[in-house]
């Protein structure tokens, strides 16, 4: 999915990101300003989460969409043509992070709610298949960023079985029947299949790329 790779390593950047002057305080501010992305798209998403095309629409509002040569993304603390090339500008990154916190965050603060009513070990079991789900974004993101897509496709198959887990066992909180994680479990299946989903098309996107490349071979 095109938006999901817009800011992919172009043209090898990564020999002139780290012949970089930034001090410490330069990437601290760089660092807060990824993490406000993230936070965006948490909120940009929440707006959004009744539109059937949201992932599109928050792509958009991102600023994630193929944008015109003479128009220019600038951020007023930090310049886009000076900050240097990293992982965490990459949409499929922020989205990753920004959904996997939602679902890490909210599910520590329902079970919080009624700790006596869910298991201790399956809420932990379930965390540890969103971390796992994270992690293999994550690999993905950084197997793309080295255009190896065969590798990419093999961690999103990792982070699918994550997902899967983490669903099963939603059904089976659900069957609590108690208000505060039946609700939880709503929103968090609409999370995990959007995520899902952005996996599945990038993973065709890889697939095409992989099938043009022994084309041209």
């Amino acid at each position: 999915m095109g938006n999901y790779e817009s800011d992919a390593n172009p043209n090898n950047e990564w020999e002139e990101s780290w012949e970089s002057t930034w001090n410490e305080f330069n990437w601290e501010q760089y660092l807060q300003s990824e993490s406000d992305e993230v936070r965006k798209y948490q909120a940009i998403y929440s707006k959004l989460i009744r539109s059937s095309n949201r992932l599109d629409e928050v792509a958009l509002y991102m600023g994630w969409q193929p944008r015109a040569e003479n128009v220019e993304q600038e951020d007023e603390a930090l310049p886009q043509s000076e900050a240097p090339y990293t992982l965490h500008r990459h949409p499929l990154f922020v989205s990753s992070k920004a959904l996997h916190g939602w679902l890490v965050e909210q599910w520590g603060r329902r079970v919080a709610l009624t700790p006596e009513a869910v298991d201790a070990a399956k809420a932990l079991s379930y965390q540890t298949s969103l971390t796992e789900s994270d992690y293999y974004g994550l690999l993905a993101v950084t197997a793309l960023d080295m255009e190896d897509f065969a590798l990419a496709i093999a961690y999103f198959k990792r982070g699918m079985v994550s997902l899967n887990t983490a669903l099963g066992m939603l059904s089976e909180f659900d069957s609590l029947q108690i208000e505060s994680v039946s609700l939880y479990a709503k929103h968090a299946r609409i999370r995990l299949f959007d995520i899902r989903e952005i996996w599945l098309r990038v993973t065709s996107d890889c697939r095409a790329t992989i099938a043009r490349g022994s084309d041209e071979d």
